[in-house]
């Protein structure tokens, strides 16, 4: 008995099939069971976008930053950079940034570290309500440390 070209085609097909099955459902599995454990850590993190702008043309972005649950925009920074803040009865305030120090010229004048996030309803970052260390980040929160030159 001999075996022609078409059955050697068709003995080729017939196991790239099966191994082309297997891998898929290898990667399904996988593919489920990582969703799984996704959709635990969904529940006990948030993933934020954090911005530092230090005034003088540099912005540094830390994309999809993972944080704990009730983690605050203070939290965030404290992540992701070297930061010196104070503690008052209104909350943390913020006086330097990866050494970028707060600097008051006078009682009307000044640079200091202004913290914002992004309003996805007015498309704009708008300045935080509360002090930084009392805003409790939600998922996909943009959040915009600015070093900032203010005056009155």
């Amino acid at each position: 008995m001999s075996i022609n070209k078409n059955q050697i085609l068709l003995l080729v097909l017939l196991i790239w099939a099966l191994i082309a099955t297997s891998i898929a459902s290898y990667l399904y599995l996988e593919n489920q069971s990582l969703s799984r454990e996704l959709s635990v850590i969904g529940n006990k993190y948030v993933r934020v976008n954090i911005g530092i702008v230090y005034g003088n043309g540099t912005r540094t972005w830390y994309n999809g930053t993972l944080l704990p649950r009730g983690a605050t925009a203070l939290t965030a920074l404290v992540t992701v950079a070297r930061v010196e803040y104070k503690l008052g009865s209104w909350g943390a305030y913020v006086t330097s940034v990866n050494g970028v120090q707060e600097n008051i010229i006078s009682k009307s004048e000044g640079y200091s570290w202004m913290w914002y996030r992004y309003d996805p309803n007015k498309g704009e970052l708008v300045p935080g309500e509360v002090a930084s260390d009392k805003y409790k980040l939600a998922d996909g929160d943009v959040i915009v440390w600015s070093y900032e030159h203010w005056k009155f």
